[in-house]
């Protein structure tokens, strides 16, 4: 009768860094990786990765790639959703969610959806927010000025004219 031997884990690897027999899967809180956007998006801390133990040098197999491919784009939008709801929360003090929403072009009730994690911020959208949210009183005056600037009143007839031949005045 045959047996097989159960599987063992691979033993270790040479450390391409300090060249020692080191490298191994480790899983250890505190990781990042750089991500889209995020130059620091954080890894769940039970995700095991080729380590180096000796100089913490960190290997992406093949493996670990899909591994990676797998979680990635959910750990994002998690970043995104909280980094949100993070500015909204400080918003909240300093103007309405829906007057917030008017003033920067965004549906009624999409900043709730955010809250609620309902909604898929973008980038652009959480990169806003969260510059709103670091001087809410100066920088939500700033928005109101900024939609404030009207063209003069000609340079909007010439633009009409441009974009719509048959206009008269």
């Amino acid at each position: 009768m045959n047996q097989t031997r159960p599987k063992r884990a691979p033993g270790p690897t040479k450390c391409l860094h300090c060249g020692g027999n080191t490298v191994r899967l480790r899983a250890r809180p505190g990781r990042t990786i750089r991500y889209k956007t995020f130059s620091a998006l954080p890894l769940p801390a039970d995700l095991a990765i080729p380590t180096c133990s000796r100089c913490r040098a960190e290997y992406v197999d093949e493996e670990t790639a899909q591994r990676l491919d797998g979680i990635l784009p959910d750990l994002y939008l998690a970043e995104l959703r909280r980094s949100a709801h993070e500015s909204i929360r400080t918003l909240r003090g300093h103007i309405s969610q829906r007057k917030l929403e008017l003033r920067i072009g965004l549906s009624q009730g999409y900043l709730s959806r955010l809250i609620t994690e309902a909604g898929r911020p973008s980038p652009a959208l959480v990169l806003l927010l969260a510059q709103l949210a670091q001087d809410p009183t100066s920088r939500l005056s700033e928005v109101d000025r900024f939609w404030a600037r009207l063209p003069p009143s000609e340079d909007l007839q010439h633009i009409q004219r441009r974009t719509h031949p048959n206009f008269r005045k």
